[in-house]
């Protein structure tokens, strides 16, 4: 995983201006929810899609669990042509 997230970086590195990024291990709620806990994070951004329907209730949305878990500022961000389900 290492190498893909340093790929990544190099990908992005125009995005990435004085920030600190970490890859670390384990159930992403749980591992980032106890990373920001452990580092007193005060800001968090990360990616996030909507699941909808029997998906969503079953498979869950790793932002909505860690926005329930910690006490920090969380930033989502969609992606490219992303569509709210509301909205259609």
């Amino acid at each position: 995983y290492a190498h893909a997230f340093e790929k990544l970086q190099n990908q992005n590195k125009e995005y990435l201006v004085c920030t600190k990024t970490h890859l670390i291990e384990g159930e992403p709620g749980t591992a980032i929810s106890n990373f920001i806990q452990n580092n007193k994070i005060d800001i968090i951004i990360m990616g996030t899609i909507a699941r909808t329907g029997i998906q969503g209730f079953i498979i869950g949305n790793t932002a909505e669990t860690i926005l329930n878990q910690v006490q920090c500022s969380i930033i989502a961000i969609k992606p490219d042509g992303f569509v709210s389900p509301i909205l259609q």
